[in-house]
C-alpha cells in the first residue's frame, strides 16, 4: 500500500479537530467561543465537552490524516 496525499477536506477537518481539541484541553490556549460551540455540538449527541474529549480530539486529528493518506477517497 503506497500512501497518497489526503484530500483537502480531510486536512481541513483535521485542523479543525486539532484547534477545538487544544481549546477544550486548555493547556496551550482556550477560546471561550470555541468551547461554547463545541459544548453545544457535543451536547446534541449527549457528550460533555471536557478536557478528556479535548485530548481525544487532539489524537484524532493526526490519526485522520494518517488514515486519509492510506485509504483513497477519505
Amino acid at each position: 500500500m503506497t500512501p497518497s496525499p489526503p484530500y483537502l477536506a480531510t486536512v481541513v477537518v483535521a485542523i479543525l479537530l486539532m484547534i477545538v481539541g487544544l481549546s477544550l484541553e486548555g493547556s496551550l490556549f482556550s477560546v471561550a467561543a470555541i468551547n461554547q460551540v463545541a459544548d453545544q455540538v457535543l451536547g446534541v449527541i449527549g457528550v460533555d465537552a471536557t478536557r478528556d474529549i479535548g485530548r481525544v480530539l487532539i489524537v484524532a486529528a493526526p490519526t485522520l490524516l494518517i488514515v486519509g493518506s492510506l485509504f483513497r477517497g477519505l
